[in-house]
Order: C-alpha cells, then structure tokens, then sequence
C-alpha cells in the first residue's frame, strides 16, 4: 500500500481500518485471553480483553 502527503483534514477515525486488520491478522484477542488477565469484582466489570481490544 502506497502513501503520500495531503492537505486533507484527518478525522478521529483516521487508520482504524488498518488497525482493525492489524488486529485480526495478529490474533491478539487469543493470546489476551491466555494471558489470564485479572477479573473485576464489580457486577457493572467490563472482560479485560474487551477493555484492551476495541473491536469485536
């Protein structure tokens, strides 16, 4: 993939695409979730692994 300078504005969604694939090509999701990261106590807990991966 080529790329080059503009003059375009960047919105704030700007290489989420590229990082989307960077994500799915790397299979992070598997190795967080064999890290064993710490559980919340809190019934509102967010998985640690939703929390550190944004995308689903």
């Amino acid at each position: 993939m080529d790329y080059e300078c503009t003059n375009k504005c960047v919105n704030p969604w700007s290489g989420m695409l590229r990082m989307k694939r960077l994500l799915d090509k790397t299979n992070i999701r598997k190795t967080l979730e064999e890290l064993g990261l710490p559980e919340g106590r809190s019934n509102h807990r967010i998985n640690a692994v939703s929390m550190l991966e944004p995308f689903r």
